[in-house]
């Protein structure tokens, strides 16, 4: 288990170096300039692949730390943390609108977003029926 986290980090950041998964942040219709980012599917095996989001550093990407940020809840999608609360834009609250958030995580920290388990928001799994049976 404590070789989980190093090998996701590992597995996700050699993904991020096929340019397929780049996402330039000013062809999204957000409504202001945001910093680019990685986002993509990791293969798990043949039947399931899981989503993530990489966000790098604003200040200094190859010397500040790696966050990875797990779902808080079983069966709850990751990427709710970073629409919400802790990605540079977020949701206007009561709007479909995005705004700039001055206290993005990524601000001083590489920022890794896992989905999971697989068949959660945006991955992709055999299992479509998720529980909190299905995490523990």
């Amino acid at each position: 288990m404590k070789w989980l986290i190093p090998l996701a980090t590992l597995l996700v950041l050699s993904a991020c170096i096929d340019e397929g998964d780049w996402v330039d942040a000013f062809d999204l219709p957000i409504g202001f300039g945001a910093r680019p980012f990685f986002a993509g599917y990791l293969k798990l095996n043949s039947l399931q692949s899981i989503y993530y989001v990489y966000t790098p550093s604003e200040e200094n990407p190859s010397k500040d730390p790696l966050v990875v940020f797990l779902s808080p809840f079983p069966g709850c999608s990751g990427l709710h943390s970073w629409l919400y609360f802790n990605g540079e834009f977020v949701f206007t609250k009561n709007s479909d609108n995005f705004r700039h958030n001055p206290h993005n995580w990524n601000r001083q920290a590489n920022v890794l977003y896992l989905e999971g388990p697989a068949g959660t928001g945006f991955s992709k799994g055999a299992n479509a029926n998720i529980t909190d049976q299905s995490t523990t």
